[in-house]
């Protein structure tokens, strides 16, 4: 490897809205409009298969608490540590038999057996499936992103504590390191964000290029975020797209839609703590009182600081401005909801772009928050208090190490979708964002 420096009174009811215009982002820096966009996780089916029980390479037992597990949990905690860093390129291999290949090439929806080797580590009867939407799904004769579950086929099959991986094409993002930068803004600011790291990718021998590889939400994230505090509900708010008829449906609170955020991890309680959120919102005052009849079941200041981060990243396709891209927790120590930022490949872009503005958000929560003074007075001064935080050097000197890093492998890419010239002009944008982005939200808010 090389190193460098979401009323359930209406949920029978919802809205599917006709497909409209991608956004694509020019790859000289410029943008043009888009709706939708992001990857999917929680709306795939799953293959019918037969499942093992062996264990596998990178298992450990989560069957009992002996001091031997505790020290095999550390030691994948340190691995992770070790593997989720954007300071070098991993290597990553996938190989699939020629059904399995012709099968997702079919379908790539549905997971197929395959193995994985990565660093030169292999996990065999791992499974495979082709991620994204109408923004950046690709064949497998492109450049796709992918999934891979670890125990799709081999019950309580992980990778050093990993139960599954994300691997993202970034065909939309001629930069390749939009994501890494967002994501690492996220975490500074205390979200719980997903870490990141790169990978050269190969299937089946065929080079497919250079990825950013993406820490998947799911058990194991809020185990490692929220310790103790880890087994609440956890939904994907992500639209939901229908492959068949080209629409699409946006998830949003107290618009009829509860039954469809997807359930990723926690129990199946009918939606009800997605139904709360949109009963009280549904039943709360318009102007004055919101937040005190919102803050048994939100997390305000945590909601706040993620608004404020995701308006710095220019999260156009995020839940404020396009109720996309984004998941709920909710914490079971207060039953209070907390947000998730997801999907930063769209990220980086100027609302005006959009004929949207960060002062009049679509989400709904974001929305009628803003129209409750105290709760409008709170967002702005986590606005600030998020900026005081943000150092645009540091992250200047961060980029640049990532580019260096990436900088042979993005222009070496086979399979990548921009001209070679625009990874590096579209860099020099982001640099340029970077530098410039703190008095643009500054102007926004008149701070």
């Amino acid at each position: 490897m090389r190193t460098a420096a979401a009323s359930g009174k209406l949920a029978a009811m919802y809205r599917t809205l006709p497909l409209v215009a991608l956004l694509i982002i020019a790859c000289d820096g410029t943008q043009t409009i888009n709706v939708g966009g992001g990857e999917e996780d929680s709306n795939a089916p799953a293959v019918q298969g037969d499942t093992g029980t062996d264990a596998l390479p990178g298992d450990t037992s989560e069957d009992t608490d002996t001091g031997e597990e505790v020290e095999d949990t550390a030691a994948n905690a340190a691995w992770q540590d070790e593997f989720f860093v954007d300071t070098m390129i991993h290597d990553i291999d996938i190989t699939l038999s020629d059904d399995a290949y012709h099968d997702i090439r079919r379908d790539g929806h549905t997971y197929v057996m395959g193995d994985v080797t990565v660093d030169g580590e292999t996990i065999t009867g791992i499974g495979l499936r082709l991620r994204g939407k109408i923004g950046s799904y690709r064949e497998i004769s492109g450049k796709p992103k992918f999934k891979i579950d670890m125990s799709q086929f081999v019950a309580g099959q992980k990778f050093h504590g990993l139960h599954s991986m994300a691997l993202n094409n970034e065909v939309v993002d001629c930069s390749y390191l939009r994501e890494p930068l967002a994501y690492k803004v996220f975490r500074e600011a205390g979200i719980a964000a997903s870490r990141t790291s790169f990978a050269r990718v190969r299937v089946n021998d065929e080079v497919y290029g250079l990825y950013v590889i993406i820490e998947v939400p799911d058990s194991q994230l809020l185990e490692d975020r929220f310790p103790g505090d880890d087994e609440g509900n956890l939904y994907d708010g992500k639209y939901i797209y229908n492959w068949d008829f080209g629409s699409y449906t946006l998830l949003d609170f107290d618009s009829g839609v509860d039954d469809m955020f997807g359930l990723e991890e926690g129990t199946d309680v009918g939606h009800a703590d997605i139904a709360a959120i949109s009963d009280a919102i549904d039943g709360a005052p318009r102007g004055g009182g919101f937040v005190e009849v919102m803050d048994p079941l939100v997390d305000w200041n945590q909601w706040h600081t993620s608004w404020a981060v995701e308006q710095w990243v220019g999260h156009l396709d995020g839940y404020q401005m396009n109720k996309n891209n984004y998941r709920v927790y909710f914490r079971p120590s207060d039953g209070k909801m907390i947000y998730l930022p997801t999907d930063f490949d769209y990220g980086f872009l100027s609302d005006g772009g959009w004929g949207v503005g960060w002062t009049g958000p679509l989400g709904t929560l974001a929305s009628r928050c803003f129209l409750d003074a105290s709760c409008r007075e709170a967002q702005v001064a986590a606005v600030d208090t998020m900026l005081a935080g943000v150092d645009p050097d540091a992250l200047r000197t961060y980029f640049d190490a990532m580019a260096e890093l990436t900088h042979d492998d993005a222009s070496d890419d086979p399979r990548r979708e921009c001209g070679t010239s625009s990874v590096w002009s579209t860099q020099d944008y982001m640099r340029s964002w970077i530098s410039g982005r703190d008095a643009q939200v500054r102007a926004t808010w008149g701070l």
